[in-house]
């Protein structure tokens, strides 16, 4: 957890645009599966080549499953819809396999990644609005 006040009017300003929160949610969970592959790596649990293929396309089901969640559960908690149940047992396995969730959640650089492309998501929503208004007064 963090006390830092601009990270948490950034995150703030992110979850005011529901595409910018999907893109940081997959920042967030996608870097927790790479890291959950390096831990399993580093314990000998996965073979080199095993890592480097779940490294390129990871497997919830190898790499979540085992800590209770589905592939299911971890997409819609990618898309910012999961339940607490689901989002507590996600955090438990990234602790579990040795990485603290909340720092990577409140990391500046994934939540800088998402203010901009919130600023992207921004300025075609203004782009198109201001063209739609063009067009409505022809």
């Amino acid at each position: 957890m963090t006390s830092n006040p601009e990270i948490h009017r950034k995150l703030d300003e992110i979850y005011t645009e529901q595409e910018a929160v999907a893109f940081f949610n997959k920042l967030v969970f996608s870097l927790c599966l790479q890291l959950i592959v390096a831990a399993k790596r580093e314990r000998g649990e996965l073979t080199a080549e095993e890592a480097d293929q779940l490294s390129k396309k990871p497997s919830e089901k190898i790499l979540l499953e085992p800590y209770g969640l589905s592939y299911i559960q971890y997409r819609a908690l990618k898309d910012g819809k999961g339940t607490a149940a689901n989002i507590m047992a996600f955090k438990r396995a990234v602790e579990r396999n040795g990485y603290d969730f909340d720092k990577l959640y409140y990391s500046e650089e994934l939540i800088d990644l998402a203010m901009s492309k919130l600023e992207e998501i921004k300025k075609q929503n203004q782009t198109l609005s201001s063209i739609s208004g063009r067009a409505a007064n022809k």
